[in-house]
């Protein structure tokens, strides 16, 4: 984490940028590691830190907590969060934790936080960060098919594609953690889920589950190769305008993280061109066996052939109409028919 500047710097900005929040509070910090997030919390003015780390890291996190003269405020737990007792039933004001992983659910902690939250987290107490938001978008793979694939054609002046796909075949077979470059994007982003870590419970990560069309942005005709996956972190407060909220970013268009993006190849390359209509549905299925690892599945959809989902932003005339007609209606009041409706219970 401590190499990754721009998730380390996010943590810190919503930490010490808010220390109002933080003053006298009661903390806890889940897979503390080396107890960055727990020191940060220290330095905002918390009263006391639990720095919870379930690996053998945690007495290197003691000597961390040590050096820096914090020994008084954090305390490092080892175990797991859901399952170690605070003293006399203490409960937290916050829980903070970088538990995210690949496309955000790959061999992420987000189970083991949902449960500490509800363990151990005040009613009216903040989780950090606060909701996660996971985005696809339609992409070409210009880098990657030069490296992985293109490669293989010349060599030695010598034709050795049938190896290079073969590497494609392979790479199919499961997500490809990569950089993708903004301008490798073909479509606007599409969100595929909407965490708020205040309510989400454990029942609701075992699938997630999207269908979508949307259009082609390119300036000429160019290859649909692959689906970009990536998230977004937010640090927030329910009442915003006493905190300075953060964003934490692994967008194609952000700087660089850890997490890089996640791309899913396709089967093989697909002539598009500016205004095409593209669709998929993607689904990430919990794995029973190994809990913290997801099985992905992606299926192509025929923007013709195949029902849309409503409401539907892919721009075709029927989709707008619908979208617009249900904007509509939402904005409406109900009709007053002059009829009042109750109900009683048992007499």
């Amino acid at each position: 984490m401590l190499k990754d500047v721009s998730r380390t710097e996010a943590y810190q900005k919503a930490i010490l940028g808010n220390k109002e929040q933080f003053e006298g509070k009661i903390v806890m910090d889940i897979g503390a590691g080396t107890g960055i997030l727990s020191l940060f919390c220290a330095q905002a003015g918390a009263a006391k830190v639990y720095a919870v780390e379930a690996s053998g890291l945690a007495n290197v996190t003691r000597e961390v907590v040590a050096k820096n003269g914090f020994s008084h405020v954090i305390e490092v737990v080892h175990g797991k969060a859901e399952e170690i007792d605070l003293p006399e039933g203490a409960k937290v004001d916050v829980i903070v934790s970088e538990w995210m992983g690949f496309y955000l659910l790959h061999e992420s902690m987000l189970e083991s936080v949902l449960l500490a939250r509800d363990k151990h987290l005040k009613p009216d107490g903040v989780m950090l960060p606060s909701k996660a938001t996971l985005y696809a978008a339609a992409c070409r793979l210009g880098q990657f098919y030069t490296e992985q694939v293109d490669f293989w054609k010349d060599l030695y002046g010598l034709d050795l594609s049938p190896v290079g796909q073969a590497v494609l075949d392979s790479k199919r077979c499961k997500p490809e953690v990569a950089v993708v470059k903004a301008d490798e994007l073909l479509s606007a982003p599409v969100q595929i889920a909407d965490f708020d870590l205040a309510w989400l419970g454990p029942d609701e990560i075992e699938r997630v589950h999207s269908r979508a069309f949307t259009s082609v942005v390119c300036d000429e005709p160019t290859e649909y190769q692959g689906v970009c996956l990536w998230f977004d972190c937010a640090f927030e407060w329910p009442d915003r305008m006493a905190s300075s909220p953060v964003k934490l970013s692994t967008s194609p268009s952000s700087a660089a993280t850890h997490w890089k993006q996640t791309i899913i190849v396709l089967p093989s390359s697909i002539q598009v061109e500016e205004g095409d209509l593209i669709g998929w549905e993607l689904t990430l299925n919990r794995s029973p066996e190994h809990r913290r690892r997801y099985q992905i599945e992606l299926n192509l959809l025929d923007p013709e052939e195949d029902e849309h989902p409503v409401p539907c932003s892919c721009g075709q005339a029927r989709c707008v109409v619908i979208s617009a007609f249900m904007a509509k209606a939402d904005q409406e009041p109900l009709p007053d028919d002059g009829v009042d409706v109750f109900s009683t219970g048992p007499q």
